[in-house]
């Protein structure tokens, strides 16, 4: 079965992502759609987007008003998705975020 680096990509986050966004980070990373195999997955540019994409969950601005939410991870779920970035970042030698930065939130967050 085949399958393209970028659904790839999107099957790994396993949360909704923009495809659009999820191809910003294979431009940025160098990564051009083509067939996915292991050798794909075994590169620092696949890692690399990965985690850019992973990191992009946790930076997404939530929005919630009268009960209805948009965008909205809760704070444990975004520091499982930081950390499993980080572990990203750091098997490709990159620097990892900081996971002391406060998060910014609109609309009610309590």
């Amino acid at each position: 079965m085949a399958k393209t680096i970028l659904q790839a990509l999107i099957d790994e986050v396993l949360y909704p992502i923009p495809a659009g966004k999820v191809e910003n980070a294979m431009i940025k990373r160098g990564l051009y759609d083509g067939e996915f195999d292991g050798s794909i997955a075994e590169t620092d540019q696949f890692i690399g987007a990965l985690a850019d994409c992973l990191y992009s969950l946790v930076t997404a601005v939530s929005f919630s008003e009268s009960d209805k939410s948009i965008g909205s991870l809760s704070a444990s779920d975004k520091a499982l998705i930081l950390k499993r970035a980080n572990k990203l970042y750091a098997q490709i030698g990159e620097e990892e975020v900081p996971t002391d930065e406060p998060m910014v939130y609109v609309g009610d967050c309590l």
